[in-house]
């Protein structure tokens, strides 16, 4: 259900290495850095909003974990996300990134998109949830 590729590295010489990655969407987008340990996300998405449907990122630089588990699911499932990577997220998955490592990643989506179309349950709460149904 959550889609992660890996972006391919075309090439590196001396001075680093170069990778190509394809952005359909345009608009503002957040650029997101984030500690080792920290947490981001605990919500979900409806649809409301095109740049949240299904909602994407680029993970740049570090390691990251996705939980994630689908409205109606019974069970947490954990992704490995290791940079550079897309991640895709479709609407309907309840999800939390927790960042193994210093990390850097940016959404394909902005602020509003965010405000607009995130309905935020806390883990605790979405534990509880699928618990009761099991």
């Amino acid at each position: 259900m959550i889609k992660v590729t890996p972006i391919a590295q075309q090439e590196e010489d001396e001075r680093g290495s170069n990778y190509m990655w394809n952005c359909q969407r345009t608009g503002d987008f957040m650029l997101c850095y984030r500690h080792a340990g920290s947490s981001s996300g605990q919500h979900y998405h409806e649809g409301h909003s095109d740049n949240k449907n299904p909602e994407v990122m680029y993970l740049f630089s570090g390691k990251a974990e996705l939980h994630w588990c689908p409205l109606g699911g019974n069970e947490i499932a954990v992704t490995e996300i290791n940079a550079p990577a897309r991640v895709e997220v479709p609407v309907m998955v309840w999800h939390q990134l927790i960042a193994v490592t210093d990390c850097c990643f940016i959404e394909l989506n902005s602020m509003d998109d965010v405000r607009k179309d995130s309905v935020r349950i806390w883990r605790e709460d979405f534990e509880k949830m699928i618990n009761e149904k099991s």
